[in-house]
């Protein structure tokens, strides 16, 4: 029996558009766009903003992306724009947008400000199938995220997790797309550069790191067996793939689902340490090394860290899992990114201070849940997510000079 999805057969490689859209312009967001814009034969891209608002900041910047590295300002232009206004998307392609290009006279930002909300109200509404979308938004808005474009992807389409913490491809399978028959191609990645916010689509690229990205496989991915690059991935996959790994200042990676899984809970576990602690204690990376009080507390949570990642169901079988997850060497790797990264702030002390959502679900969160599966009481980890659920709770009853502290369970979810 033939296939009867939405695109009916599968489109090869050479039939697709190319394009490539991208839902988070956060740092990771700007910094994915502007890597594939550097590119000498650049892929079509389309920048998702879910706010009328953040359409205008870019009219601002003159719809320019830029790069801080080493003093210096690179600038990436000519980007496409989907925006997300009264529950429709709506397509605002570069060639259209009222930009100022250097012209006699360069216009005042009220009037650019006025500019988009006027070429907003005379936008067309965008319905269209999307290909590859690439997923940067933080962990905690990831399924109202992709429920907005859930019509828009269909079984032939990718989607390109790449986010802090685990755990948001479950909620997502739970909540988006149950069936698996109609779910998109997942990829995943795990990024380690530096990077940090100057201003709205402005990021500076504080550390040279890598991308590690992998296809998964549609029924999920099973260590025992070799998931490699002979399994028939979907057109949309290998492109998208392709297109990454080819933008060099991404210094982007291909490996295999089961080598994926161990780079992803390899940093779960420096961030569960370095994001929360930063934020407790709003102090940059490298200040809390080598006091007693900070080592003592690391090693602490690392130990629960460990028994988890040691004891996963999905790990079993897996040579060297043991030495790859003891305590000892996820405390050196840990040390290790806190002295390379240690005039940095971390993601997380960047978030409490600005008062947006956190990603601790993700990150200790998900410890705690994966040792309850287990049996495992990880009652550190635990504490750090309420210890940071305090924080930010007493920062914003400051701010509002109210007095009822919002309780942390409606913070992370919890019954």
């Amino acid at each position: 029996m033939q296939n009867t999805d939405k695109l009916g057969e599968e489109a090869s490689e050479d039939q697709l558009s190319g394009r490539i859209h991208i839902l988070g312009l956060g740092n990771v967001g700007n910094f994915v766009a502007h890597s594939l814009a550097t590119r000498p034969s650049r892929p079509p891209m389309t920048l998702m903003l879910h706010n009328p608002r953040f359409y205008q900041l870019l009219v601002q910047r003159r719809n320019r992306i830029s790069l801080f590295t080493n003093g210096l300002d690179d600038i990436k232009t000519e980007f496409d724009v989907n925006v997300r206004s009264n529950e429709a998307w709506y397509s605002l392609p570069y060639s259209a947008q009222v930009v100022d290009r250097g012209g006699e006279h360069e216009l005042s930002e009220k009037l650019l400000k006025k500019a988009a909300e006027e070429q907003l109200a005379h936008a067309e509404r965008d319905d269209g199938h999307i290909e590859c979308l690439v997923v940067t938004c933080k962990a905690t808005d990831t399924v109202r995220a992709l429920l907005s474009v859930k019509e828009r992807l269909t079984r032939d389409s990718t989607i390109l997790f790449l986010q802090n913490g685990m755990g948001q491809i479950d909620e997502v399978n739970a909540s988006v797309f149950p069936n698996q028959s109609d779910r998109p191609n997942y990829m995943s990645g795990v990024i380690s550069h530096g990077l940090f916010r100057k201003a709205p689509f402005h990021v500076a690229h504080t550390g040279i790191g890598s991308t590690i990205l992998s296809p998964l496989p549609r029924g999920g991915i099973d260590l025992s067996a070799n998931h490699g690059y002979d399994v028939d991935w979907a057109p949309t996959t290998k492109y998208l793939l392709r297109s990454l790994t080819l933008a060099p200042s991404l210094v982007a990676v291909a490996v295999t689902p089961s080598d994926l899984i161990q780079y992803q809970l390899e940093k779960l576990a420096t961030n569960c340490v370095i994001n929360p602690l930063t934020a407790i204690l709003d102090c940059l990376n490298g200040e809390p090394l080598y006091h007693f009080s900070f080592s003592r507390v690391m090693r602490l949570l690392l130990i629960e860290i460990s028994s988890v990642i040691c004891a996963l169901p999905e790990l079993q079988g897996v040579p060297g899992i043991e030495h790859r997850f003891s305590v000892e060497r996820l405390r050196h790797i840990t040390v290790k990114l806190m002295n390379k990264t240690a005039k940095n702030s971390s993601s997380m002390l960047q978030d409490v201070r600005a008062r947006r959502n956190v990603e601790v679900n993700y990150l200790n969160g998900y410890i705690v849940r994966r040792g309850e599966e287990l049996g495992i009481k990880c009652t550190l980890n635990y504490m750090i997510m309420h210890l940071l659920a305090a924080r930010r709770g007493i920062l914003m009853q400051r701010e509002a000079e109210a007095i009822p502290i919002k309780h942390p369970a409606i913070e992370f979810g919890e019954s």
